[in-house]
């Protein structure tokens, strides 16, 4: 009893400091704290720079540094299924501050574990699956916002914005003798982000998710097998070289002999050009259609993957890193922007879990796969070749999946 006095309490004062800054301003508010944790949880991909300090605790290969972003691509795509039939009745905002304070817990204790396999379950299984219990409500809280097209790519961009902060902090804790323990200051940040969202969630969040301008819809009698497929394969062949590159770019330019200042540069330029190609298809949504958007991707990506293949130094696997990454970027938006388009806003959250799995699929098998490649060959080479064709399986898919799309939209009613 005393609880629910207090929880009423708490939501009388907090509508009325709603209506006195106003309900477009706690609108904005609101979304820019499910920004902060979405930003928080995307540290995820700044993951490669804790392998060095992984395996100097450890002792364990690059197949086994790979294993660690791959079952947190699997806990991760878990959760993305998971988490929106957790306290469904909830506001969006008290189930992203429950998601963010249990990633914190498990960011905190990782640091701890006394071995690797409790290791890979603190921040592989613990905060992978926070990241994408996260991810999915963020992204689905943006889709149902008032100018959806632009807050989904760009709440997409915030998620790799993360990496690209946290990627490069790590690297210089760890160089600067921290080791695992550099994973802590992310932990605190997002026990903060946690009790902004709490804070901010009041009895009327429902207010800001009326979307006030619907995404085009190519048909509400979308075929589901037959569309949903081609997209999943899109997706899972699109995503492998991206996720080669998040899950093992620091390892990818030591073996390049690249220096510390560099790898830092190149981590940073990594989380740069995804968080950039995801952020850019909030303005070529605009523009082109998002079969356009992942024809784009696949030419960047594949340009990055051939320029660090055929160059020489670090110098240009940095900018062949850097061009996937931007690649990868454009892809993780143009999805998200293509299934928005497909398939009405209300079944959209339903629609993209699923569809995680093919992201999930391929963040498994493309840093496990690399690692294991380069420990028998002790380059990159053959990784780099494999994500060419995956390269190239994504865009027989994409075209198949636009053929269709084509035919079901010209049928007749």
């Amino acid at each position: 009893m005393e609880f629910c006095r207090s929880q009423d309490q708490f939501h009388a004062h907090f509508t009325e400091y709603a209506v006195t800054i106003g309900t477009e301003t706690m609108c904005r508010l609101r979304l820019l704290a499910v920004g902060l944790v979405c930003f928080c949880a995307g540290g995820l991909y700044g993951w490669s720079a804790l392998i060095a300090p992984l395996q100097a605790t450890f002792s364990v290969s690059a197949a086994q540094a790979g294993l660690v972003f791959s079952f947190a691509i699997v806990s991760f795509t878990a959760a993305v299924v998971v988490a929106p039939r957790i306290a469904p009745g909830w506001p969006a905002l008290y189930r992203l501050a429950l998601f963010a304070w249990a990633g914190a817990l498990s960011l905190s204790l990782a640091p701890l574990s006394p071995t690797y396999f409790a290791f890979v379950l603190g921040f592989g299984v613990g905060f992978g699956a926070a990241s994408g219990a996260i991810y999915i409500t963020a992204i689905a809280y943006a889709a149902r916002s008032r100018r959806p097209l632009v807050a989904t790519p760009l709440m997409v961009a915030t998620f790799g914005l993360g990496g690209s902060v946290f990627g490069p902090v790590w690297k210089g804790l760890a160089t600067a003798n921290w080791g695992l323990s550099a994973i802590w200051p992310l932990a605190g940040m997002l026990c903060f982000a946690g009790c902004l969202a709490w804070y901010l969630a009041g009895p009327d969040t429902g207010s800001d998710t009326i979307p006030l301008v619907k995404p085009p819809q190519s048909t509400p009698a979308m075929p589901q097998k037959p569309v949903f497929g081609l997209l999943w394969l899109t997706f899972a062949f699109g995503s492998f070289g991206g996720l080669m590159v998040l899950g093992l770019a620091a390892k990818m330019l030591e073996t390049a002999q690249a220096s510390v200042v560099l790898i830092s540069l190149a981590l940073a330029g990594v989380s740069v050009g995804n968080t950039l190609g995801r952020a850019s298809v909030a303005g070529l949504a605009q523009k082109i259609s998002p079969f356009a958007c992942i024809y784009v991707s696949l030419i960047i990506g594949t340009c990055g993957l051939l320029f660090a293949l055929i160059g020489s130094g670090p110098a240009s696997m940095t900018a062949g890193l850097c061009l996937v990454a931007a690649g990868y970027g454009v892809m993780a938006s143009a999805i998200p922007f293509l299934t928005l388009t497909l398939y009405h806003p209300e079944h959209f959250q339903r629609q993209f879990a699923l569809l995680l799995t093919a992201w999930g699929a391929a963040g498994f098998l493309a840093p496990w796969t690399a690692g294991a490649l380069f420990d028998l060959t002790s380059n990159f080479d053959t990784a780099v070749l494999m994500a060419i064709g995956t390269t190239f399986a994504c865009a027989a898919a994409l075209q198949k999946l636009k053929a269709r799309v084509a035919r079901v939209e010209k049928r007749p009613e």
